[in-house]
């Protein structure tokens, strides 16, 4: 036999002050019962005892461990608020040849300029940020069309260096046409696998919808469900409304948001506008991600010590039961087998309410936590 299975037998319940002992940890610490012997237990004879040792399973307290439930921390409402917390970011700038076309006076592409410098700086700090440009080749005719179909270059690679993306995003050129899809797949090329959602964001900069032939819907779609669960954002300039609500379906489908700069002072506007989006959906975000893991983390704990412990009554049960009936069938005297089994019964039913009432606390605890998460959130929106 061996002393791990007497130590076990010990913690389970008998009522002599030898057994007595702290719970091993806080969870258990606010039921005084938990280790003492249970109500209406007569017989605790040196001889039940020796004899229930015998079928003891392994310790019930390494059956009670500690759920983890955390905190999360939120961005502060602010016009200087950075956005969210990406850690990759590709702004897709669109070289197209209707890019030339002025809103409010200005061309859509010094719009463009404009507006992709605000929002890189508006950037966290350690964010990595690439620029990809599309249809920067041939021309905006039909002879044109295919080495400007063709075009997708990375022209700033991902990095941390803000300066070269401002030069970067000022030597774009209207040209030809808009092959946004391709530049979405080559977009999700250059991120990684395995991100979580928020962490890598594309950022559109166009003035009107697919012109070469592809589906940027389902390329969005794939990006934002697939391994790297990007999200896809869309600034337009001056849009129709058609060709906005065929973009607004591409950021729709990426996960993200088009909004439509219809002015030049609209700029500014737009760029605090996506600073705020990209605030709430981390918030979001985090809020979320700390719930799951709370609730994860409970549910695991619990699921674990029902299993523990009913696997421990279980085995005794059978153990003490096999012995009982073999004794029977040899027709010797089982009186004291017979106690001890009544004993044990009563010693598994307090086992049973002590893993309840520890289950129910580690609901209250999560409970808790989760109230809290819910209203730092709450401050912050």
């Amino acid at each position: 036999m061996r002393r791990t299975s007497y130590v076990a037998f010990l913690a389970l319940a008998c009522g002599l002050p030898a057994c007595d002992r702290a719970p091993r940890n806080q969870e258990d610490a606010s039921n005084p019962a938990a280790t003492a012997p249970a109500a209406g237990v007569k017989d605790s004879s040196t001889e039940v005892d020796a004899y229930l040792r015998r079928f003891a399973a392994e310790n019930p307290e390494t059956c009670f461990g500690e759920a983890s439930v955390g905190s999360a921390t939120f961005e502060a409402k602010s016009n200087e608020q950075p956005l969210g917390s990406p850690q990759r970011v590709l702004i897709a700038v669109d070289a197209s040849g209707s890019m030339a076309g002025r809103v409010s006076g200005r061309s859509k592409l010094d719009l463009a300029h404009a507006a992709a410098r605000s929002f890189i700086d508006g950037l966290p700090a350690e964010a990595e940020v690439g620029l990809l440009v599309f249809g920067q080749a041939g021309d905006n005719t039909a002879r044109g069309k295919a080495p400007s179909c063709g075009a997708i270059s990375l022209t700033v690679p991902l990095s941390r260096d803000r300066a070269a993306l401002v030069r970067g995003v000022s030597a774009v050129k209207p040209v030809g046409w808009t092959p946004l899809a391709a530049a979405l797949r080559q977009a999700e090329m250059l991120l990684v696998e395995g991100g979580r959602p928020g962490t890598q964001v594309i950022y559109v900069v166009s003035d009107g919808q697919e012109t070469c032939g592809g589906d940027p819907v389902d390329v969005a779609r794939r990006i934002n469900a697939g391994p790297t669960k990007a999200i896809v954002n869309i600034i337009g300039f001056a849009v129709p409304t058609g060709e906005a609500a065929a973009l607004a379906a591409v950021a729709s489908a990426g996960g993200g948001q088009f909004i439509n700069v219809d002015a030049g002072n609209q700029v500014d506007a737009v760029a605090a506008r996506i600073r705020e989006n990209g605030r709430q959906a981390a918030n979001r975000l985090a809020e979320g991600g700390t719930t799951a893991r709370n609730n994860l983390s409970t549910s695991g704990t619990a699921a674990e010590a029902q299993l523990c412990t009913s696997g421990i009554i279980a085995r005794e049960r059978l153990a003490v039961s096999a012995d009982v009936a073999k004794k029977r069938i040899a027709g010797q005297d089982v009186a004291m087998e017979e106690r001890a089994e009544k004993v044990l019964n009563d010693r598994h039913k307090a086992l049973e309410r002590r893993t309840a009432a520890f289950v129910e606390r580690l609901q209250a605890k999560l409970g808790r936590a989760n109230d809290a998460v819910a209203a730092e959130a709450a401050k912050v929106r």
